[in-house]
């Protein structure tokens, strides 16, 4: 048979395939199941190795997942069997069962793991969305919603962490952005009716026009256009970055980024700012206040390493590749586990990555990610 008459072949069985599921609903998940069972028992094609699902699902178990309950965190985890060809785990603490990409990244995917794994380890490349798109075989808006995904699965990690030591903190002031939120979908290729949608920027009263993407900002100093976002960083490189008002820092904007997250052993280094002096009064935090025009550090005290990431922000927020203003709280956890990881290799980041679970946290789903809304804190302008 020639590789045509087998390419015809194929397409004929594809075809029936395809008709026999046509009123099934649960079509695209039925197919994945089918793909899982030709490589889990032994239907392979010739000349490669075949391997019985219990080996396979062995493997699997042994090598790729770390048996930890998404529930509760123990490791208490025994065997359950497997359902659909994947296999299933019970914990022995609180009775939870889940499957093996429970609470991971490819939870709720059709999509293989290899196409999780060319994403991820792009993703730590640097790599642009519409080559991510093409080297893991998904939509544009795909490899948007699994970019949103990935630093979802990041920031729930980070969420409720404790800053201790010396904590710089300081404030950078971003335009306002709203990338992808009118006829965001038809840049990705989704066709839909716009005639009634109203954007964001003028919905929230920013402004009546849209930016230019990368553009510099129109009005100098501060305005009610600029996103005031709050960022501390402790020795351990752990770092909160939150979006906390429009115009000017106050005391009540940073309460709202780090209350209850900074340990009350810990030194605040600031500028001499007075909304960071308020906060650092009214938490009895132990407090070095900077000039910064003329002092660069105060002995040991500095702000270089917070600063320093707000060059990397700056630098994006002010690129074509910049983002939307209500997923910046979001880039800023991604930068900032990236500078905490530094010094892995790439294969232990993305094993972290691909693995990464936290207890009680279920993992974001699609409809959540395409569905989020501008923070409350930024649809009012400051008072202060």
């Amino acid at each position: 048979m020639t590789d045509k008459e087998k390419e015809q072949k194929a397409l004929e069985i594809y075809q029936q395939l395809i008709n026999t599921l046509e009123d099934v609903p649960e079509k695209a998940e039925i197919i994945n199941i089918v793909n899982t069972l030709i490589e889990e028992n032994g239907l392979s094609p010739v000349g490669e190795p075949k391997t019985t699902l219990k080996a396979s699902r062995r493997k699997f178990e042994g090598e790729s997942v770390s048996k930890t309950c998404p529930k509760c965190g123990s490791d208490h985890v025994g065997n359950r069997g497997s359902a659909h060809g994947k296999s299933r785990f019970r914990c022995k603490d609180c009775g939870a069962s889940f499957g093996s990409s429970t609470g991971r990244l490819s939870e709720g995917s059709y999509t293989s793991e290899k196409a999780w794994d060319i994403f991820v380890e792009g993703m730590l490349c640097g790599d642009s969305l519409p080559s991510l798109s093409e080297k893991c075989g998904i939509s544009l808006s795909t490899a948007h919603s699994w970019r949103m995904k990935l630093f979802s699965q990041v920031a729930n990690s980070a969420e409720g962490r404790i800053l201790k030591g010396v904590i710089q903190e300081d404030e950078i002031y971003l335009p306002s952005s709203f990338k992808g939120n009118w006829k965001g979908a038809v840049n990705l290729g989704i066709e839909m009716d716009y005639t009634d949608v109203v954007p964001d920027y003028r919905k929230y009263g920013f402004r009546d026009y849209p930016h230019e993407r990368g553009s510099q900002d129109r009005k100098r100093g501060l305005s009610r256009d600029k996103v005031c976002i709050a960022t501390a960083i402790d020795d351990g490189r752990n770092v909160i970055g939150k979006p906390v008002g429009r115009g000017n820092v106050s005391s009540d904007g940073l309460e709202h980024a780090f209350s209850s997250r900074l340990d009350q052993q810990s030194i605040l280094v600031t500028d001499k700012s007075k909304g960071g002096i308020k906060y650092a009064e009214s938490t009895g935090l132990a407090h070095f206040a900077l000039d910064s025009k003329t002092e660069a550090r105060k002995g040991p005290y500095n702000l270089q390493l917070v600063n320093s990431l707000h060059s990397i922000i700056s630098e994006i927020s002010h690129s074509r590749f910049c983002f939307a203003t209500k997923n910046a709280e979001l880039y800023i956890t991604w930068e900032a586990w990236k500078l905490l990881n530094r010094t892995r290799s790439l294969s232990e980041k993305k094993d972290t990555l691909k693995n990464l679970v936290t207890p009680g946290k279920k993992a974001v789903t699609m409809q959540q990610i395409r569905s989020r809304e501008l923070p409350e804190v930024l649809r009012q302008v400051s008072e202060s």
